[in-house]
């Protein structure tokens, strides 16, 4: 009897880990489907405006420095005097930029996959100052600079969102926007000025309005001497990230949307040096190379990345089951055979396909209650009948619903996801304990196997 009990724990331990392939053939499926989610969401981007970070505006003055340079001449094989032409560029930074926005999300699909945008409305005022006389970067002593037509640059990452032509307004005259940044390789707008130094310094107050469209992230690149940035918006699940976070005392996030405000001054960031060696070519040629501060809209529940966590304690299903079945099949003396922990495990399996099945058409939530309660349902129908009544496949079918309902604690509690599993695994092994504290576990391996037949007729 003793090897026939240890047979028997040992092939439910087999069966336990053969049902870790059904199981995992269900994770590489929910992990298929967060791909096919992540594809949608560049699909959308692509069609209609991807995450986009605001540069500027900055008042640039194009240069070139002509300088006098020796080269050989391939034909003569001697060295002579040529002229040769450098483009630079002057970068002026506000001196306050002050951006007051509201954004707005909505949801677009291609098929089941649904990608969260944004359409901003901004207003940006401030101040800018064109300097008395203008400082120009020589690779010669003695070469001559050409000063080209000022200009404002405003950097987008996807022009594409910008809906209409933004309004610029510099020192009460308005200014028209062409395509282009004309700020190294950062795509955007810029807008001619009839700007030059005149030998002295020239305070310029400008006000800028823009709609501006993307997909999940909107971020912003603080170049002022002081940028300040105020966002209003009746998204409820803000994530904010880059280089500096809101002011936590005006910050307010609820229910029917968030309030945030940044403040940075020119002496806490290093994106004007940055930005400068981005323009000059001496440094990568990316606007995630700039320090950024940036809002993301994205779903707090995503149905993939919940389904996942929740496969995550397949294996703490199908143990503690299988587990019960082995105490009351030792206690009770009522046989179950491997074929009937096998339909049971797959039941269990079934869940969790059900589940990210059901949860792409409806709620996460609802989605988790009909799956939970269709496999309860069958487990305990299957079992009344395997136990031989229905109060033991009722037991058996509350258990599982405590086990459901605990696991949807858990998925709703992230961080305190190992705390509650703690007490789960903890309350566990109590109560396996104190049912089996007084169980004569040598008086078992001394009996002999009932049959089912007797097993039934006792």
């Amino acid at each position: 009897m003793q090897k026939t009990l240890l047979l028997k724990a040992l092939s439910i331990l087999l069966l336990a880990l053969l049902l870790m392939v059904p199981l995992a053939m269900i994770h590489g499926l929910v992990l298929e489907r967060q791909n096919y989610l992540a594809q949608a969401t560049v699909d959308i981007a692509n069609s209609y405006a991807g995450a986009q970070t605001l540069i500027g505006p900055v008042l640039i003055v194009p240069y070139e420095e002509e300088y006098r340079a020796n080269e050989l001449d391939p034909k003569t094989e001697k060295w002579r005097e040529v002229w040769r032409r450098q483009a630079k560029q002057v970068l002026i930074f506000p001196d306050t930029l002050n951006l007051s926005g509201t954004v707005d999300t909505s949801v677009k699909k291609r098929g089941l996959f649904p990608a969260r945008v944004f359409a901003m409305q901004a207003h940006v005022s401030g101040t800018l100052t064109m300097p008395a006389e203008l400082t120009f970067e020589r690779r010669e002593k003695d070469s001559r600079i050409i000063v080209g037509q000022a200009y404002v640059s405003l950097g987008v990452s996807d022009p594409r969102g910008l809906a209409g032509a933004p309004q610029l307004e510099i020192d009460g005259t308005a200014a028209e926007f062409a395509q282009g940044a004309q700020l190294g390789q950062h795509s955007g707008i810029h807008a001619p000025l009839a700007i030059t130094a005149n030998g002295k310094p020239q305070t310029l107050p400008y006000t800028l309005k823009l709609d501006l469209t993307g997909t999940e992230r909107i971020g912003f690149v603080p170049l002022a001497g002081d940028t300040r940035i105020d966002l209003q918006s009746s998204w409820p699940h803000p994530s904010f990230s880059g280089r500096f976070l809101p002011d936590p005392k005006t910050q307010s996030v609820t229910d029917s949307g968030f309030s945030a405000k940044w403040r940075v001054a020119s002496l806490a960031t290093s994106a004007q040096q940055q930005l400068m060696q981005i323009a000059s070519g001496t440094a990568c040629r990316d606007s995630q190379c700039l320090d950024t501060l940036d809002v993301r809209f994205l779903d707090p529940v995503n149905i993939y990345t919940q389904a996942d966590r929740a496969i995550k304690y397949d294996i703490l299903f199908v143990g503690l089951t299988f587990a019960a079945f082995f105490l009351f099949e030792v206690m009770k003396r009522l046989p179950v055979h491997p074929a009937q922990y096998t339909l049971v495990g797959l039941a269990l399996a079934m869940f969790f396909l059900l589940l990210l099945a059901l949860s792409e058409h409806m709620a996460f939530d609802l989605a988790y209650l009909i799956a939970a309660s269709a496999c309860v349902g069958l487990v305990s129908f299957y079992l009344a009948g395997v136990l031989g009544g229905w109060r033991r496949g009722a037991g058996f079918g509350a258990l599982l619903a405590t086990l459901y309902g605990a696991l949807f604690g858990l998925l709703n509690s992230e961080d305190n996801a190992l705390l509650m599993g703690a007490l789960l695994l903890f309350g566990v092994l109590g109560l396996a304990m104190w049912l089996t504290r007084r169980f004569d576990w040598y008086a078992l391996t001394l009996r002999a196997t009932p049959t089912p037949t007797q097993a039934q007729s006792s």
